[in-house]
């Protein structure tokens, strides 16, 4: 079991900014990541822009540099690499949390690869993965999506 002071759940910009926040601080965390760093921005589609600006976007005192006034999807995932970079962030990747209790004055955090304890969480999990379904029949059927990637699969298909 690892014991932590800090575990912060979700490496997103929410849980990347708290670990900033947590390393300007001395204060011993770990990041728990179920993929990829910003692992729900890794899976917008290819060709997205956002609507807010990267002067918005930015955290950790780190410029988000973009070559229009809206940044892409490929840009924002290049500046969280190097925000992870820059602060040699403590993300353990792949590290789905599986149950969190509470235990004295601890909690115990379960993965699927180990334990923590910790002091503190703080959950970030966002909620973009987090498909909102209809509950309607045919909604798992293999060619239905919940979420949009790229139109160019479907050209040409029912």
């Amino acid at each position: 079991m690892i014991s932590k002071k800090l575990i912060i759940i979700g490496a997103g910009p929410t849980g990347i900014s708290c670990a900033i926040a947590a390393t300007k601080a001395g204060i011993d965390y770990t990041i728990l990541e179920k993929g990829v760093l910003v692992n729900s921005l890794f899976n917008f589609p290819t060709n997205m822009t956002f609507f807010s600006t990267s002067v918005n976007l930015e955290i950790g005192n780190i410029p988000f540099i973009s070559h229009s006034d809206k940044p892409t999807r490929k840009e924002a995932l290049e500046y969280y690499r190097r925000l992870s970079d820059d602060y040699q962030l403590d993300i353990r990747y792949r590290r789905a949390v599986l149950s969190m209790e509470a235990e004295s004055s601890q909690y115990i955090i379960r993965t699927n690869k180990e334990s923590y304890y910790a002091d503190h969480v703080i959950v970030c999990t966002g909620f973009y993965d987090q498909a909102n379904k209809l509950n309607i029949p045919g909604e798992e059927l293999d060619k239905v999506r919940h979420y949009y990637d790229d139109a160019h699969h479907y050209i040409g298909q029912k």
